[in-house]
């Protein structure tokens, strides 16, 4: 007969700890992503695009997000070429509005937005200040700053993409002055204050990827391709 001692010695033993668990968590992400990259890769090219974009923009399509930031080179399936091609149509498709920043023979930067949104984000007072500060007029148009926006970009990544993708301005501020160093905690982007706030937002974003993801494999596993991309935007 065990005796307690022997007991809890065999429970210790086959108990998984925390970080085992953990460690079996990222194993099954990592199988379930692995999966879904396998599957798109299938897709035939324009497919391919709106599905690799409408997974990196999705808080944005949920409007959760005022903007995403996306790059497309000529590496791998070539998205630059799949961009020139189709671009005419993934604004009507995912009911986005976009801006090329920075467009070279080989790569170009694509910000997705819904107007609302980033005219709420960029037109709050502590927004408006901070695009004051480095040269952005107080009667200045959506147009207008985005024009000023990408003007800049053409000489170097600004600091005040960081307003437009609506990150806070303490965060903005707090990468400038610690030269991206010394962050409380790195997802989306580097926190520097209000990292509670901050871990809310990352999880509403985490999860409108997860949806995204989830309903592109529900559809395209099944050879289900035929306008997938308007039917689950609109569910979203």
């Amino acid at each position: 007969m065990k005796t307690e001692l022997q007991a809890a010695k065999n429970w210790d033993q086959n108990w998984l700890t925390a970080d085992e668990i953990f460690q079996g968590v990222l194993m099954v992400i990592k199988h379930e992503k692995l999966h879904f990259i396998n599957l798109i890769n299938r897709l035939p090219e324009r497919e391919y695009l709106l599905s690799m974009i409408s997974y990196g923009t999705a808080p944005t399509i949920r409007e959760e997000k005022p903007s995403s930031l996306m790059t497309f080179t000529k590496n791998g399936k070539n998205l630059y070429n799949l961009w020139n091609t189709y671009k005419s149509e993934v604004g009507k498709e995912l009911d986005l509005e976009f801006i090329e920043f920075n467009k070279k023979s080989n790569s170009v930067r694509v910000l997705f937005y819904k107007r609302k949104q980033l005219e709420e984000c960029i037109y709050k007072k502590e927004c408006r200040d901070f695009l004051n500060r480095v040269g952005y007029g107080k009667l200045m148009t959506l147009e207008a700053c985005l024009s000023r926006l990408k003007q800049r970009f053409e000489r170097v990544c600004p600091h005040e993409i960081g307003i437009f993708l609506g990150i806070p301005v303490e965060d903005v501020v707090g990468f400038i002055k610690y030269r991206g160093e010394n962050s409380i905690l790195c997802s989306y982007w580097k926190v520097y204050h209000n990292p509670d706030v901050a871990r809310t937002l990352f999880e509403k974003y985490d999860k409108a990827r997860e949806d995204i993801r989830r309903a592109i494999k529900d559809k395209y596993q099944y050879g289900q391709v035929d306008n997938l991309v308007v039917e689950y935007a609109v569910a979203l």
